[in-house]
Parts: structure tokens; C-alpha cells; sequence
């Protein structure tokens, strides 16, 4: 079913037309997904924290639809995080940055500790809502839109602790050096 014909330039439209609307219907507006950020740098330790963050934030775009002039906000309002050793965690929340060296390596509602030292793909499917405005002020469009953001390598170290009489570089031959 198609809505009305537009109303003349400068008169608002009746939102009320557009209310069968649904996500189908704006895949031409494909919502900005940001990016998979895995801190730090791209790598892991095995049962250590990796921290993974996604950057996809509410954002409007302009376009048409029907032949009529409308906007779109897209909303995220929920994470697929898949780590890659087939865990996979969905949640609200999108992730934060570590914020300095005091919080390197520290557990974040969105980090991961890997069990093996592997090389994986990383990846994050945001869950997008979307409201229209014709004219008329905003409408909720009924459905999501999950949208993947493109894969990210993580390379899974395993680290060993080792004792050591002094500093190695300074004396290779000490006791645990070498």
C-alpha cells in the first residue's frame, strides 16, 4: 500500500499516511555501523580481558521515500558480539574505550578472555531502530535492522611468567635469562 500523494512544497505531511511503514521498507537507508574496536591493539592473552567496543551511534539521514522528502534516525539498541572462538554475547551496551594505563586489561561489560591461543575473527552485529519524520515530527517504524560491521582479526597470545635475577637486556647470562 502506498501512502498519499505528497501535499504541496512547505505543508507538512500526515504522519498518520505513513504508519504502515517498516524496516523493509528504508533498506535504501542503510544505518552507518560503525566499527569493531579490540583494545588492546588487535591482540589478546589467553584468560586476560580483551576489551571490545563498538563506535555505532544515533545518527539521521535524508532521503526519499514514496517519491515524498523524509528523514530517518537510526538507533543502536543492541550488540552481537562474537569473539570469534564461538562465543557470541548479545547486549544493550555498545562498549567503552579503556581509559589509560590503570585500566589496561581490566574486565568491561563487552571484554572477552580467550580460553587458546588462536588467531580470530572478531565481529559486532548492531542492532539498529529506526523512527521516520515526514514533515510531521517523528514515528517509531515498527522492527530492527541488525547490521554487521566489518570482521576484525585478534591475535591470542599465551603468556609465561619467568623469574629473573635483574634485568635481561643488562645481563643475558643472569639466572632466568636466556
Amino acid at each position: 500500500m502506498c501512502p498519499p500523494p505528497p501535499p504541496p512544497p512547505g505543508e507538512p505531511i500526515d504522519a498518520a499516511a505513513f504508519e504502515p511503514i517498516t524496516i523493509s521498507d528504508l533498506a535504501a537507508f542503510r544505518p552507518i555501523v560503525g566499527e569493531l574496536v579490540v583494545e588492546p591493539d588487535g591482540w589478546g592473552v589467553i584468560g586476560t580481558p580483551t576489551n571490545f567496543y563498538a563506535t555505532a551511534e544515533t545518527h539521521t539521514m535524508d532521503g526519499e521515500l514514496f517519491d515524498v522528502p523524509i528523514q530517518v534516525r537510526w538507533t543502536p539498541t543492541s550488540y552481537v558480539f562474537d569473539y570469534g572462538d564461538g562465543t557470541v554475547e548479545e547486549t544493550e551496551a555498545s562498549g567503552t574505550a579503556w581509559s589509560g594505563a590503570d585500566q589496561s586489561w581490566t574486565e568491561t561489560a563487552t571484554s572477552h578472555a580467550y580460553a587458546s591461543r588462536d588467531d580470530v575473527n572478531a565481529s559486532v552485529t548492531v542492532v539498529f531502530t529506526a523512527e521516520v519524520n515526514a514533515g510531521a515530527g517523528w514515528f517509531a517504524v515498527p522492527g530492527t535492522l541488525p547490521v554487521q560491521a566489518p570482521a576484525v582479526a585478534v591475535k591470542v597470545f599465551e603468556v609465561d611468567t619467568v623469574l629473573t635475577n635483574g634485568d635481561c637486556a643488562a645481563n643475558p647470562a643472569a639466572a632466568g635469562c636466556g
